[in-house]
């Protein structure tokens, strides 16, 4: 084990170097500091004091004791990165990542991610497939068996990913570790074994975020199906001119058909005002939109701070059918507005589980920069107060983009009701 500097004057070196200048600390500095007792200290603390999901594990104190040692054999700055970020693994979070990391970097889930991997029974099997992806086009189809990437087996790989915090995961840190370890990593092509239709076969696919067909360059787009209209969004839910993209498509469709609003291609999330005026046209009055529920000031003073964020009405408003489209590639954003249309707009859900980015997405830095994690200030829940990560769409399917045939089974189900006149 390297030797570490025990010394209170070596932490406020460390502060006071920090604060006389407002650039990048040098790497050489940043390597010091991961070394040095202060280090995995100011991290823990600005995980307890800000993060919104610690109750997300069984024994958070055994947590950080575990990462915490291995925090003390760190050598690098990027070192220490990693063991911070394997904390998002454990506490099952696509929204948590820490800067710098010891590279290659992971690819971001659902982002990058072009299938989706659970436990059942006793094997690893694709439950969704992305429909743009390469993993689509060379045939991946749910209920496949996943046996081994790289050569060796998938729960290997995610003990790995997990064993800088936890060594004795629970079902659902490894199922989650699974679908990291799966997606890849940033420049780096993956090679799959799986048995699908009872077959054994070698699967090659190229980087996670290489693998994503790429999109129309319009910020949405309206299919006709036979007298129903489909408005899908390109993962655009974070630009702002997606406000006057969606009034002008419901006002080309005024006066006409059922609507399906489609926010399964939405893994980046995006923003409130974007998501809000969206909902906006589909209510009569104000209501509640999301309820922040926020970690510091509860933490720190031992003062819950809670408040709603709420939305207004928009333009005219849509009276004709509607169903909302959501699934494992619908993020953040994407999944507040799915469960905001239901619990605050009552208008029919169909999909499978989402992706369970928890919370806000905020920022924190150590005091001298060398380190960003970057996690959530907030949990987010609907007015009557079921959890954002625990919402479900209404209708749930087991596949939601994909189905064993190659066929879009949400799709397929939103049409069928809305042929039928049915809604909620």
């Amino acid at each position: 084990m390297i030797a570490r500097a025990a010394s209170a004057a070596l932490a406020v070196a460390f502060a006071l170097a920090s604060s006389v200048t407002s650039a990048q600390p040098s790497t050489a500095f940043c390597d010091d500091w991961a070394r040095s007792d202060a280090a995995w200290p100011e991290v823990e603390a600005i995980l307890r004091q800000n993060y919104a999901y610690l109750s997300r594990v069984a024994d958070l104190d055994a947590l950080l004791v575990s990462a915490g040692a291995r925090a003390a054999e760190a050598t690098t700055v990027a070192e220490l990165g990693t063991i911070a970020e394997a904390l998002g693994y454990a506490f099952r979070d696509g929204h948590f990542h820490v800067r710098p990391v010891a590279g290659p970097e992971r690819a971001w889930i659902p982002s990058s991610s072009d299938f989706w991997v659970e436990r059942v029974g006793d094997a690893w099997r694709i439950v969704d497939v992305r429909r743009d992806s390469a993993a689509f086009s060379q045939g991946l189809r749910p209920g496949w068996e996943l046996i081994e990437m790289d050569g060796r087996p998938v729960a290997a790989l995610a003990r790995e990913a997990l064993a800088p915090v936890q060594t004795d995961p629970d079902a659902a840190q490894l199922g989650y570790a699974v679908n990291v370890v799966t997606t890849g990593r940033l420049g780096a092509a993956r090679r799959f074994t799986v048995r699908g239709d009872g077959v054994l076969r070698e699967v090659a696919l190229p980087p996670a975020q290489q693998s994503i067909t790429a999109r129309p360059q319009a910020l949405l787009s309206v299919t006709d199906h036979g007298g129903i209209a489909q408005i899908r969004f390109h993962n655009t839910l974070g630009d702002n001119g997606v406000i006057t993209a969606f009034d002008a498509a419901l006002d080309d469709l005024a006066g006409a058909k059922p609507l399906v609003i489609d926010l399964r291609d939405t893994p980046s999330g995006g923003n409130t005002t974007v998501a809000r005026t969206i909902l906006g046209h589909f209510l009569a009055e104000p209501k509640v939109y999301q309820v922040h529920r926020n970690a510091y000031e509860e933490a720190v003073f031992g003062v819950p701070r809670q408040y709603a964020e709420y939305v207004f009405p928009r333009g005219e408003r849509w009276d004709r059918p509607v169903v909302v489209l959501a699934g494992r590639w619908t993020g953040s954003v994407g999944e507040a507005l799915a469960m905001a249309f239901d619990r605050t707009a009552g208008v029919t859900t169909i999909g499978t589980p989402l992706a369970d980015l928890l919370g806000t997405l905020n920022t924190n830095e150590t005091d001298n920069g060398c380190l960003s994690l970057s996690f959530a200030w907030d949990r987010l829940s609907a007015a009557e107060g079921t959890a954002r990560e625990d919402w479900q769409p209404l209708v749930l399917l087991d596949a939601g983009d994909t189905a064993a045939d190659g066929t879009d089974p949400a799709l397929e189900v939103a049409l069928t009701r809305l042929r039928g006149g049915g809604q909620r």
